[in-house]
């Protein structure tokens, strides 16, 4: 079988072999429907185009069309933990994918980062993910291409931060519970300090639990009948379900996992595929030197 060309895919699509070279090469300073873009993409991928990476450097074209997401992982890490940037990932790589870029998906040792995969390849950016503060300069001074900060906090203006707004959905499922007793906080372990902090900051500590084990749980709920819970994780509060009543539940759901919450659960949606827009829209911004301001992201109220 012959090499599928952009001529191919130019006859195909009717469009001129230019028109082709610009949307899969991503070139945003030509004028190009979004309809054309989208037959010319589809095309490519029913006739398995495969880009010629090799041709591309020789024309000058200095991207690579590749970048890398990075999140940081410990080797003993629960599933509660594992699964909650899963769904953020894979609508990071999907739309990515559409946009002709190819895509490294790493999980790194956050007590030794390794990044020599990586770092022999060419970058046009990288995403890191939940990234404590202290490491993400390490890592930094390692790349020279645009990093884009998801789910972490760093005191840096240098670096563009797309992260959730904790703060305000705390005080909405607060109001939402509407009861005058003080609510519980039950979450996952970040890497990230400053995520911690926006979570926890205004409960007291004996109204906060770390998730360590699904006994430990149970344990604590149960020690507080009655009580209303805040759950910062889909699988948190499934956990919890069988010894609470609906109504005493509020989950921030942030794993893309809503669906597996018991009815009559509340629930503030943090809607991965908007954060996943949004990252890859700073992502854009960085790589035609657009060095605007870029806000947090906020959470999707429910309706």
């Amino acid at each position: 079988m012959n090499k599928v060309t952009m001529k191919d895919i130019a006859e195909a699509a009717q469009v001129s072999l230019a028109t082709v070279s610009y949307v899969l090469n991503n070139n945003t300073k030509q004028k190009i429907s979004e309809e054309t873009r989208q037959r010319i993409l589809a095309i490519a991928q029913q006739l398995q185009y495969v880009p010629n990476m090799a041709a591309r450097s020789l024309v000058g074209n200095t991207s690579s069309k590749l970048v890398a997401i990075v999140t940081l992982k410990d080797n003993d890490d629960q599933p509660w933990r594992k699964s909650r940037y899963h769904d953020l990932t894979m609508r990071l790589q999907e739309l990515l994918n559409e946009r002709g870029y190819d895509v490294i998906v790493a999980g790194t040792d956050s007590s030794q980062v390794e990044l020599d995969i990586i770092l022999k390849r060419t970058l046009d950016a990288l995403f890191l993910i939940d990234v404590p503060e202290e490491r993400f300069f390490n890592i930094s001074r390692k790349f020279t291409v645009p990093i884009i900060v998801i789910d972490s906090y760093i005191e840096d203006t240098m670096f563009r931060k797309v992260v959730p707004d904790y703060r305000s959905s705390i005080r909405l499922a607060r109001e939402m519970l509407g009861k005058s007793l003080e609510p519980f906080l039950v979450t996952g372990k970040f890497n990230n300090a400053g995520m911690e902090q926006a979570l926890t900051e205004t409960f007291r500590p004996d109204h906060v639990y770390q998730m360590d084990t699904r006994e430990g749980l149970e344990q604590y709920v149960l020690a507080r009948p009655g009580l209303p819970g805040i759950f910062a994780n889909e699988l948190l509060a499934v956990m919890a379900a069988p010894y609470m009543r609906a109504e005493d539940m509020i989950v921030l759901a942030n794993a893309g996992a809503e669906y597996l919450l018991p009815s009559g659960v509340r629930r503030i949606v943090f809607d991965n595929g908007v954060k996943a827009q949004m990252s890859i829209a700073v992502m854009e911004k960085l790589l035609r030197k657009e060095y605007d301001e870029i806000e947090d992201y906020s959470y999707i109220p429910p309706e």
